[in-house]
Parts: structure tokens; C-alpha cells; sequence
């Protein structure tokens, strides 16, 4: 039988992405901003299960452009996300169909964001032509 299972705050500790163990090549991929950037897996996800990651980025940082393999939901909870010369707060909604490219940078007070996806999904995929860090 299924349950309800319920984590808080307390249980999720935040990880930096540049601290954590990554492959140089994996490491190259990345910016600056994205290397600073921190997260928790408020629900990591599998094979049948939803995913549920809370993302923050300091004021500015810029996310490359890339795309996931999975569908995705995102949720600005706190802070500025600029996007398609769009510039989003609290409260707005962006849903990405697996495979669509896409890039943004946090506002200047930084961003904090929830990110939902139907299933486990830890790509991060460079356009063809973009594989290495600007």
C-alpha cells in the first residue's frame, strides 16, 4: 500500500553544484553561476515517481542554454528569472517539454526556484554546437 511520506526544511540540506563530486567533463559544462548555485532534492525521484528540486542562484547568474530529457514544471518562488527578454517573479510558472533548449539568469537579488519533473531526471544537455562553457 502506498503512504504519504512528508520531509521538512530540517531534513533537505542545501549542496552547492561545484562542491559536489562531478566529472571534468561534466564540470566543464557548466557556468560560473551554475557552479555556485545550490540545491536540495525535496523528493529525488525515480522510474514511476515525481521529482521535486528546489534550486538557488545568486543575484545574476546565468544558466546556459540546455534542455532535460524530462518534461519540467518551474516555480519561482523567490527572486527575479529573466527569460526570452521576460523577467518573472514570485508566483510565475514556465512549463518545458523534455528536449527544449532554453537558458535564464536570476535577477539582481538572486532566485530561488522549485523544479518539478514526472519522473527522476539529472540531464543537463548542451545544444550540439555549445558543449564546453563560454
Amino acid at each position: 500500500m502506498a503512504r504519504v511520506r512528508l520531509t521538512t526544511e530540517e531534513q533537505q540540506p542545501w549542496i552547492v553544484s561545484g562542491e559536489r563530486t562531478i566529472s571534468d567533463e561534466e564540470r566543464s559544462k557548466l557556468r560560473h553561476g551554475e557552479l555556485t548555485s545550490s540545491y536540495r532534492m525535496r523528493e529525488p525521484g525515480s522510474a514511476t515517481s515525481p521529482q521535486l528540486v528546489e534550486l538557488r542562484y545568486e543575484p545574476d547568474a546565468e544558466i546556459r542554454l540546455h534542455s532535460h530529457d524530462e518534461d519540467e514544471i518551474i516555480y519561482v518562488a523567490d527572486g527575479a528569472m529573466r527569460i526570452n527578454n521576460r523577467t518573472l517573479g514570485p508566483g510565475a510558472c514556465l512549463t518545458i517539454p523534455g528536449g527544449v533548449i532554453y537558458g535564464f539568469r536570476a535577477g539582481p537579488e538572486g532566485l530561488r526556484i522549485l523544479n518539478f519533473r514526472p519522473r527522476e531526471d539529472n540531464s543537463f544537455n548542451l545544444p550540439p554546437n555549445r558543449q564546453k562553457a563560454d
